[in-house]
C-alpha cells in the first residue's frame, strides 16, 4: 500500500515518492492469506502499473531529492526546528554560516520552512530542488 500512498498518509515514505516518479500505480484488489498454502504473513494486493510516458527533466538529480526526504524523514525543512546542542555550528565557521543562511532563504522563498517532507507532493520536491539549483546550490 505504500506504492499508492499520497502526502499526509502515514503509508507515504520515501518508496511512495520514488516509484510515484516512475509509473502510476492502482490498487485493485487485496489478496486473502487464505489463498496461499502457507498463509504468507503479509497482506496481499494487486496493483496496476502503469510507466509514465514523460519522465520529469529533473529525473537525473532525482537521488538528490531522495537523499534530502532520507535525511529529513518526517522533521520540518527547517534546520533549525529541534536542534542538539551537538549539531550547533561553530560562531567561527562563516562558511558553515554563509551555506545555512542560503538554505533558510530556498526555504523561505519556496514557502517550505513550515513544512515537512512526508506531506510534500512530488511537484512540491521538483520545485524545492528548482529553486536550490538558483540559488547555485547544486546536488552531486
Amino acid at each position: 500500500m505504500r506504492l499508492v500512498a499520497q502526502p499526509g498518509d502515514n503509508l507515504y515514505c520515501h518508496l511512495s515518492v520514488n516509484t510515484q516518479l516512475l509509473a502510476r500505480f492502482n490498487h485493485l484488489l487485496e489478496v486473502g492469506k487464505n489463498n496461499f498454502r502457507p498463509p504468507p504473513k503479509v497482506d496481499s494486493s494487486v496493483l496496476r502499473i502503469e510507466p509514465r510516458k514523460l519522465l520529469p527533466p529533473v529525473i537525473q538529480k532525482w537521488p538528490c531529492v531522495s537523499l534530502l526526504w532520507e535525511t529529513l524523514g518526517d522533521l520540518s525543512l527547517d534546520p533549525d526546528e529541534g536542534k542538539d546542542e551537538d549539531m550547533e555550528m561553530d560562531e567561527g565557521d562563516t562558511k558553515a554560516s554563509d551555506y545555512k543562511d542560503r538554505v533558510l532563504g530556498v526555504l523561505n522563498q519556496g514557502g517550505f520552512e513550515e513544512k515537512r517532507s512526508s506531506k510534500l507532493t512530488q511537484e512540491d520536491f521538483m520545485h524545492l530542488l528548482s529553486l536550490f539549483n538558483k540559488a547555485g546550490i547544486h546536488f552531486p
